[in-house]
């Protein structure tokens, strides 16, 4: 009786395993928090399958993808990168924008932030965080924010750039800079309204950031399932409350 109870468990054990799926996503830093409560949301309906979510600056997760990283979906903070994997036959599909980048300026000094972006010229900023523009399309933003402010060529030996741009506001929240330029989306839900002062739109180039499905997905259900979620109405209205603009 045992040995047949035995029996029945193992392939009840093998059979809910041959439903689970596993895919692995790269997330541009600036949706980590987004990202950690849709995917949490998704897990509650699909409690079988695994989301395996890795956050960085989206220029070196794309090389990591070419030198042979297995992403299944890449989410990318802008459209440039998704577009060369399609150009490189490494998709399966066209990137799709999943949400609008918003950038901040983010300082612990609230007085700083009073002053507006011309702050930045002030003697008392001696560091301005922003993330690496050869890795980070929040650091392409950020020096266009500067050009198109006058500031580049004032405030250039100010700048500390992070590897990504949760670095960048790590950089601010540590004290290593005054005030930096970063994503809103890694700021609206967790610091003060007087701590940021969103950046004019119109300084910048409208930040789309898209995904797209890798050639690595093309048997993975659960990738473009998980893809279907990542543009609903339910992951979208997640996308806005952490600062995102949406399509």
């Amino acid at each position: 009786m045992k040995k047949l109870i035995g029996t029945i468990v193992l392939s009840l054990s093998l059979s809910t395993a041959s439903f689970a799926d596993k895919i692995n996503v790269f997330a541009a830093s600036s949706t980590k928090l987004a990202m950690q409560e849709i995917i949490e949301n998704f897990k509650s309906k699909n409690p079988n399958d695994e989301i395996i979510a890795g956050y960085s600056a989206t220029g070196k997760a794309y090389a990591q993808f070419t030198n042979g990283f297995q992403y299944d979906i890449f989410m990318a903070a802008d459209t440039t990168y998704p577009n060369k994997i399609v150009s490189d036959k490494n998709a399966i599909g066209e990137p799709v924008v999943y949400a609008m980048g918003v950038v901040a300026l983010y300082s612990n000094d609230k007085e700083l932030i009073k002053k507006g972006m011309e702050v930045l010229n002030n003697d008392k900023i001696k560091h301005i965080s922003i993330a690496n523009p050869k890795l980070a399309p929040y650091g392409v933003a950020a020096t266009e924010i500067l050009e198109n402010y006058g500031l580049l060529d004032i405030v250039k030996n100010k700048i500390v750039l992070g590897d990504n741009i949760a670095q960048s506001v790590q950089f601010v929240d540590s004290g290593a800079a005054e005030i930096g330029l970063v994503a809103f989306s890694l700021i609206k839900t967790i610091k003060k309204e007087e701590e940021y002062l969103l950046v004019d739109p119109s300084k910048y180039k409208p930040m789309e950031q898209a995904f797209v499905l890798t050639k690595y997905a093309e048997e993975k259900p659960l990738a473009t399932k998980f893809a279907s979620f990542i543009t609903s109405e339910e992951s979208k209205k997640i996308f806005e409350k952490y600062g995102f603009g949406v399509k």
